[in-house]
């Protein structure tokens, strides 16, 4: 485990450790995620999309019986009839 001091600034120098980890080089961008009372720095990604790609995973489990199914049918004809 690493250590850093937090300056008059509030800044911190990522320990050369996590840099290398993350493979963060000068003057790249970083993102901070908030997770059960912990910051995580991760690299800023190049594609969001890609990034964003199975968030929210855990709270979608698919349809579970024809009922789910039905109502998806139905929602996605009024999209479409929206979008004609």
């Amino acid at each position: 485990m690493d250590t850093a001091t937090v300056s008059s600034k509030y800044q911190v120098v990522i320990p050369k450790k996590a840099r290398d980890v993350l493979n963060i080089k000068e003057g790249d961008k970083v993102v901070f995620d908030y997770k059960d009372g912990m910051v995580v720095l991760l690299p800023r990604p190049k594609d969001f999309v890609e990034f964003a790609r199975g968030l929210g995973s855990e709270v979608w489990t698919g349809p579970e019986n024809g009922e789910d199914r039905e109502h998806l049918g139905i929602e996605r004809e009024s999209w479409q009839k929206a979008n004609d």
